[in-house]
């Protein structure tokens, strides 16, 4: 399963590609949102964990961008985070196409979970759908 990280800070994509990696997931990493555009047209990862506060435009449009774009649209969005952890936020990234959200620290099982749970709820409204 490939995963695309989205995380400003080096470290924390450090870590996450080394978690996930361990957990058995492809993993590409991007620092900014219009780097997470480009890779996920170009890789089309079964999900994208994608942090809120990056450098050039916030996690929040980079998902609305990801939902209006129709080679992207159907990728489901995991939102982290380890400063933006209210219920606005939170109803905010459901609003703009989030299918979960998740405040540091983050478990290694529990992200592996989410993001599976993620993939499969997409993949399982795509059959539906077609």
């Amino acid at each position: 399963m490939k995963v695309l990280a989205v995380d400003d800070n080096e470290l924390h994509c450090y870590a996450l590609r080394k978690v996930l990696e361990h957990s058995g997931f492809e993993v590409f990493v991007a620092h900014c949102g219009s780097d997470a555009i480009s890779l996920a047209r170009d890789h089309k990862p079964d999900v994208v964990l994608l942090d809120i506060n990056l450098p050039d435009v916030n996690g929040y449009e980079v998902c609305s961008r990801l939902k209006q774009d129709a080679a992207t649209k159907s990728i489901p969005v995991v939102f982290h985070t380890a400063t933006e952890s209210t219920g606005p936020a939170k109803s905010y990234a459901e609003s703009v196409g989030g299918s979960a959200f998740l405040t540091y620290p983050i478990d290694s099982s529990q992200l592996a979970m989410v993001l599976k749970g993620a993939a499969a709820r997409a993949a399982g409204s795509a059959s539906h759908s077609s």
